[in-house]
């Protein structure tokens, strides 16, 4: 559709060449014997042709202004939902990026055993399909590295009381099946819940891929079902083998966490301090460092106004660690990283151990003067700008 601006203009231009055109015209057809009278009445269409280009003129121009002058930022749902981001961001600018307060624990719940990787699927039979049998399958985690150990439960409900039931399954990825053999034992009285463990380490040499499956048959009766369940594989980049001397500095905790660096690159490295007494998470961590073959050290610091907020002194659990190497120039994927260990033990210090520094964020500052700025109901501030 056309800018109505540029239609009225046209329309302006079409009426003033009419307009140019009849007083052209009628000034050709005057003589000197031309009455008064019929002076008249030439003049009267003249005058109302002039008439409707200045109205359509002020038109135009009225429109051109109210376009001009219109603001997105003038309307005020636009102005409460920025003042909410910038108080958002505000409260997190308080901060180090690399040391958040976790506010809701939610954000940071570790999964448990076979938790992250399940898959839950109804097998309805023909003759009573509002009772299906349902086939639970998972590993006891979602990320496995070389040598690994892949534990596999089975559960099935919704089986005919006193119905055999038998399991059996082999990993299989982008190389084909592996020739593993892991044998599905009941773990339960009931006999409906199985258990198996496949030992990568038995695995021929490059057979495994990074996206693998565990693919699953199920014998309930003489009715055989299959299902599957994904997980991921690597050979570790590195791995993080411990927490050196804990240590305060400047405004800083910090946790020195070593690592065993098996491919040279830069390494990201992220975390969860939590009160080591209630198992409250405290505060988000993360670092990254270039780091070469060999012994490596990656810092992480969590900033003494992170650990007031929480109200926390220690002593502290460092737990949900994870890292992974960048992909180089030339590389499609990041290689991850393992760790020895899921929790380590963190000293705590008291808070007159630090220095008491408050953190401030220039560059976000300047953002956040941007974001109070366009969210502001105060009409002299937004005149000022």
């Amino acid at each position: 559709m056309k800018n109505p601006t540029w239609v009225v203009l046209a329309l302006i231009v079409g009426v003033c060449a009419f307009t140019l055109w009849t007083l052209f015209d009628h000034s050709g057809d005057v003589s000197g014997d031309q009455t008064p009278a019929a002076q008249l009445n030439d003049s009267q269409p003249k005058a109302s042709l002039a008439l409707v280009a200045k109205q359509a003129n002020k038109k135009a121009l009225f429109e051109v202004d109210q376009e001009e002058e219109f603001n997105p930022f003038d309307d005020d749902a636009l102005k409460a939902q920025l003042q909410q981001v910038s108080d958002i961001y505000a409260e997190n600018i308080k901060y180090p990026i690399t040391s958040q307060p976790i506010r809701n624990p939610e954000d940071v719940r570790e999964y448990e055993e076979f938790e992250q990787a399940e898959v839950d699927l109804p097998f309805p039979d023909g003759d009573d399909d509002d009772n299906p049998i349902r086939i639970a399958a998972s590993t006891n985690t979602f990320q496995y590295f070389e040598g690994d150990v892949i534990n596999v439960r089975v559960q099935i409900t919704g089986a005919p009381e006193d119905t055999f039931i038998q399991v059996s399954g082999v990993l299989s990825g982008g190389n084909g099946d592996l020739p593993i053999e892991g044998v599905f034992d009941p773990s339960d009285r009931s006999l409906t819940q199985f258990v198996a463990a496949f030992d990568t380490k038995l695995a021929p040499p490059n057979s495994l891929t990074p996206e693998m499956l565990v693919k699953l048959n199920v014998t309930v009766g003489d009715r055989p079902l299959f299902t599957t369940v994904a997980f991921r594989y690597a050979v570790a980049s590195a791995q993080i083998v411990g927490v050196q001397q804990v240590r305060t500095e400047g405004p800083n905790l910090v946790m020195p966490l070593q690592l065993n660096v098996f491919q040279s690159g830069y390494y990201f490295v992220s975390g969860v301090l939590e009160d080591a007494q209630t198992g409250r998470p405290l505060v988000q961590l993360q670092a990254e460092q270039r780091l070469v073959q060999g012994n490596g050290i990656i810092n992480l610091a969590a900033h003494i106004a992170a650990l007031r907020q929480q109200g926390s002194e220690g002593p502290y659990v460092l737990r949900s660690l994870t890292s992974y190497r960048g992909s180089e120039v030339g590389e499609s994927f990041d290689a991850p990283a393992s760790t020895s260990k899921a929790r380590f033990n963190v000293r705590g210090f008291p808070f007159t151990a630090y220095d008491d520094e408050e953190y401030v964020d220039e560059a976000g500052q300047d953002t956040l003067d941007f974001l109070e700025d366009f969210g502001s109901t105060d009409e002299e501030t937004q005149t000022d700008q």
